[in-house]
């Protein structure tokens, strides 16, 4: 046999090598929570929820910033301070300023409340320097004492201080005292800071006749009035304080709550009374005198 024939055989008997297979392939698993971790802790998330927290801490840094004071020792310090500014000179009782001026703006507050406190120390005292002593506007102060017995005895001695046409020195006198004891940070009312026998101290330390004082607190002597001024805050749908007329209209909850706010507000009312003024002159018969009010635009 050639060898030629001897490989063919040989093939016819041992077969053909079969072919090599391929090894199936199957995806890899995918991770489930567990130990491996989830995919919402990933990089990326962290770093946004990382970013979002600095914008967040942005805005209120800026906000806390753009709110002004408000803190009872930043209202204590700026009371102390107008002690000795008070134009003692304008006030007549619980008025202060020109009877004349054209914008007159009436206060509702109660002695304890510590809204009416930031009212004073943030706005009231920027409003005497700027419109009161300009003669723009003149300021008057009633009372509506809510927060207990201690407000209805502040009010009264109040009153017993504007017999004496020391009113505004009083006035000043007590918020100094609510803001030194910390009333803008922590309220707390009818806790003794109005005592009768500190209401009298107080009256004594800013030369006040004592005796009258001590008489016309003894016996309530202005208890009706206070009274009626609560009613009369009631009656122009004011309850809570510190409460706002302007030319004797209710601002209600147009008040303003900044110095900015006070500004456009008189200036308003301003030239509607410039307004009025010169519709009134150019159609009055000679003698007639044109209305001195205006009604504000909350």
């Amino acid at each position: 046999m050639s060898n030629r024939q001897a490989r063919r055989e040989m093939s016819r008997t041992q077969g053909t090598r079969p072919q090599r297979s391929q090894r199936p392939t199957t995806p890899a698993p995918r991770r489930t929570g567990g130990g491996g971790g989830s995919e919402i802790f990933s990089r990326p998330f962290v770093l946004i929820v990382a970013a979002v927290i600095v914008v967040l801490g942005g805005i209120l840094v800026a906000v806390l910033a753009t709110s002004g004071g408000g803190s009872s020792d930043d209202l204590a310090s700026r009371l102390r301070s107008h002690a000795a500014n008070i134009p003692t000179d304008l006030a007549n009782g619980m008025k202060l300023g020109k009877d004349d001026a054209p914008v007159k703006l009436t206060v509702y507050a109660d002695f304890q409340c510590p809204f009416c406190l930031k009212f004073t120390g943030e706005q009231e005292i920027d409003i005497i320097d700027e419109f009161v002593k300009t003669g723009r506007v003149q300021l008057e102060y009633q009372n509506l004492p809510i927060l207990g017995s201690e407000s209805v005895r502040a009010a009264l001695a109040g009153m017993c201080a504007a017999d004496q046409n020391k009113f505004w020195q009083y006035h000043n006198k007590l918020f100094l005292v609510q803001a030194e004891a910390g009333q803008a940070d922590d309220e707390k009312v009818n806790v003794g800071r109005f005592s009768d026998e500190n209401l009298k101290k107080y009256a004594a330390e800013l030369g006040l006749d004592t005796a009258q004082f001590d008489r016309c607190l003894d016996t309530s002597q202005h208890l009706d009035e206070v009274t009626e001024q609560q009613r009369t805050a009631n009656s122009f749908g004011i309850r809570g304080t510190p409460g706002f007329l302007v030319n004797g209209t209710p601002l209600g909850a147009g008040a303003p709550a900044s110095m900015d706010g006070w500004r456009s507000l008189f200036q308003q009312v301003e030239q509607q009374l410039a307004t009025q003024t010169a519709q009134a002159g150019s159609t009055a018969t000679p003698g007639a005198s044109p209305a001195a009010t205006a009604t504000p635009t909350p």
